[in-house]
């Protein structure tokens, strides 16, 4: 495995996974953005909830050659989240910095994903 799996796969798991845990544990920043974004605290949670999932998904398949696979689909699962922040926060009316973050992790979770599948 090449070193873009490596860097990308780390970035993914300390970006959504300190995403999500601060949703699952319902971190004030994030009481207030669940509102903000017309959803439940419950639903964020949900949301963290996959977050954390597909880091460890990424995790697993960085380090284990036979769950290469459980990789790949947790950075596309990844990278769909991604993508459905920054649709939430244009539809919020939010500026480009507040969705900066969930872009740019979209574009590290494809990167991943072309690393992870060695092309």
């Amino acid at each position: 495995m090449g070193v873009l799996a490596w860097i990308t796969g780390v970035l993914l798991i300390v970006g959504f996974g300190l995403a999500g845990i601060s949703k699952v544990t319902k971190q004030q920043q994030m009481v207030d953005a669940a509102g903000h974004m017309g959803m439940s605290v419950q639903q964020f949670q949900m949301i963290g909830g996959l977050e954390v999932a597909g880091a460890i998904g990424v995790l697993i398949g960085l380090v284990s050659e036979d769950l290469r696979g459980l990789g790949i689909a947790a950075a596309i699962g990844l990278a769909l989240v991604g993508i459905g922040a920054v649709i939430f926060h244009v539809r919020a009316g939010d500026k480009p910095p507040a969705f900066a973050p969930a872009a740019v992790l979209s574009v590290v979770a494809i990167l991943a994903i072309v690393g992870l599948a060695g092309m």
